[in-house]
C-alpha cells in the first residue's frame, strides 16, 4: 500500500507541474498554439500513465509481491490483481516481462503460488468437460432421447419431419427427364432417411460417404441437382450449412509456383459445412504440361475429402469421358467418389417441355404455330457443336421475349390486351433460326 501511495504521489506532483505550465503558457501564446500544445501535453501524458502503470504492475517484482512467481512457474497470464478495466495497450512487450510465449487472457490454476504471509490463492475452477464432437448425422434434430428396443417408427413420419419431401418433389416438378438422375438421388435420400431412423433407436453405422461425380453435356442440370442434394443433406443433417461452392480451375490452381494451395485452401474454407461443386474438374490435371500445378491442388482435394468428409461433400462434375481419364489419371481421387450420376442430353421433345416449364414461370405462353416453330428450331440446333441443352433453350427464348417487345412497341397507338402481353407468336421464334 505505501508503494501505491509513493507511485501516485509522484504522479500528482507531475500532474500538477503540467498544469503549472500550461497555465503559464495560456498568457505566453497565441490561442492556436496553445490548443496544440495544451493536446499533444494531454494526449502524450495519458499515454505514458497507463504503460507505465501497466509495466509496473507486470514487473516480476510486483508480482512477487502478490505472490506470482514467473520466473519458476512459467506464467503466461495477465495478473490476476490487475484492475478490471485495464487493458494493456502493449500486451506483447508486457507480456515478454512475464513469459517467453504470447500473453494469454484465462487464467491458469498452476500460474498461481500462495504464501501464508501474503495472500490465499483463488480456489481452481473445475475443469470442463470435453465437448463431445457432434455426431455426422442429425442428433440435434432428433426429438428427445433413443428410443426403446420394442418401439416402432415409420418411415413417412421421418420423411415429413427432416423435410426431404419437398426437396424430392421439387426434383420432380423442376427438372423434365433425368429419371435415371432422379432415382439415384431418392436411393441416396433414402438411405440417410433409413440411417436417421436408426439413430432414434441408438443404432450407428460408418458414416457413408457422399462425395459425387456428375458426368454430361452443358445444360442438363448438374448445377440444379447438386443445389437440391446440399439442401436433402442439410435437411437430414448430414450437412451444417445448405450453401453450394461453384469453383472452376481458376480458382483452385494458381499460374506460378506458391499459389495453388494457398488458393486451393481457400476455397475448402468457404466450402466447408457444405458443398464443394468443381465445374469441368478435369482440367485440374493436365498431362501435357509438366509445369502444371493441378496435381498440388488434386493432392489437397484428397486429402480433404478423406480428412473432412464429415464436413464436406464435393460434387465433381464435366464431360463423361473426359472425366473417365481423369479418375483413369487419378485413381485416388476416383476411388473418393463413390455415386456417379450421368446426365443425359435431352430429346427434342423433352427441350421443348423444359422451354414451356420456362415460359410458364415468367408468365409467358406459346400459340400452337410459335410451339411448332420452337420444336423445328431446337431439332435443328441441337446437331450443332456449341449446343448447350436447357441453356440453348433459355438463350432462345430470351431472344424470343426480345422479339415480342419489338412487335408490340412498332405499334404503340393500337390497344393490347393481357393474352396479347403473355402469348409468343412464330414471327417471334422463327428469326432465331441460325443461331442459339
Amino acid at each position: 500500500m505505501r508503494t501505491n501511495r509513493l507511485r501516485y504521489t509522484g504522479l500528482a506532483i507531475v500532474v500538477l507541474v503540467l498544469i503549472g505550465g500550461l497555465v503559464a503558457a495560456w498568457f505566453q501564446l497565441p490561442l492556436p498554439l496553445f490548443a496544440t500544445l495544451a493536446f499533444t501535453v494531454f494526449f502524450f501524458g495519458v499515454l505514458f500513465v497507463a504503460g507505465w502503470d501497466g509495466w509496473h504492475q507486470t514487473s516480476p517484482a510486483s508480482l512477487e509481491a502478490r505472490g506470482m512467481y514467473p520466473d519458476d512457474r512459467k506464467l503466461t497470464v495477465y495478473d490476476p490483481g490487475l484492475h478490471r478495466g485495464y487493458t494493456p495497450m502493449l500486451p506483447f512487450a508486457l507480456g515478454a516481462r512475464t513469459s517467453g510465449s504470447g500473453v494469454r487472457r484465462t487464467a491458469a490454476p498452476a500460474a498461481v503460488r500462495s504464501r501464508p504471509a501474503v495472500a490465499r490463492p483463488r480456489p481452481a475452477a473445475a475443469p470442463r468437460p470435453a465437448k463431445a464432437k457432434t455426431a455426422w448425422t442429425g442428433q440435434a434434430r432428433q426429438r428427445g432421447g433413443p428410443l426403446q428396443s420394442d418401439a416402432t417408427i415409420t418411415l413417412a413420419s421421418e420423411s415429413r419431419d427432416s423435410g426431404i419431401e419437398d426437396v424430392l418433389a421439387s426434383l420432380e416438378i423442376d427438372l423434365v427427364g433425368l429419371r435415371p438422375v432422379k432415382k439415384k438421388v431418392a436411393e441416396i435420400g433414402s438411405l440417410l432417411l433409413v440411417d436417421r431412423a436408426r439413430q432414434r433407436f441408438g443404432l450407428s453405422a460408418a458414416r457413408p460417404s457422399l462425395h459425387m461425380c456428375f458426368t454430361g453435356p452443358p445444360g442438363t442440370g448438374k448445377t440444379t441437382v447438386a443445389l437440391m442434394m446440399a439442401d436433402l443433406l442439410t435437411r437430414l443433417g448430414y450437412l451444417e450449412r445448405g450453401q453450394v461452392v461453384h469453383a472452376m480451375r481458376d480458382d483452385l490452381v494458381g499460374e506460378y509456383i506458391g499459389q495453388t494451395a494457398p488458393k486451393t485452401k481457400a476455397v475448402l474454407a468457404r466450402a466447408m459445412g457444405g458443398v464443394l461443386f468443381i465445374d469441368e474438374a478435369y482440367s485440374l490435371y493436365r498431362t501435357d504440361d509438366s509445369r502444371d500445378y493441378g496435381q498440388e491442388c488434386i493432392d489437397i482435394l484428397m486429402q480433404v475429402m478423406e480428412n473432412e468428409r464429415d464436413n464436406l461433400v464435393v460434387i465433381l462434375a464435366g464431360y463423361k469421358d473426359r472425366m473417365d481419364h481423369f479418375f483413369e489419371s487419378n485413381p485416388g481421387m476416383g476411388s473418393r467418389v463413390a455415386h456417379h450420376l450421368d446426365f443425359a442430353a435431352y430429346q427434342a421433345d423433352e427441350l421443348l417441355a423444359i422451354g414451356q416449364l420456362m415460359l410458364d414461370k415468367s408468365h409467358y405462353y406459346m400459340s400452337a404455330e410459335a410451339t411448332t416453330a420452337l420444336g423445328d428450331y431446337l431439332s435443328d440446333q441441337m446437331g450443332q457443336p456449341q449446343f448447350a441443352n436447357a441453356r440453348s433453350v433459355r438463350n432462345a427464348l430470351e431472344n424470343a421475349r426480345l422479339r415480342h417487345a419489338s412487335r408490340l412497341v412498332a405499334e404503340p397507338d393500337r390497344p393490347w390486351s393481357k393474352d396479347d402481353l403473355m402469348r409468343l407468336e412464330p414471327s417471334d421464334i422463327l428469326p432465331a433460326r441460325g443461331s442459339l
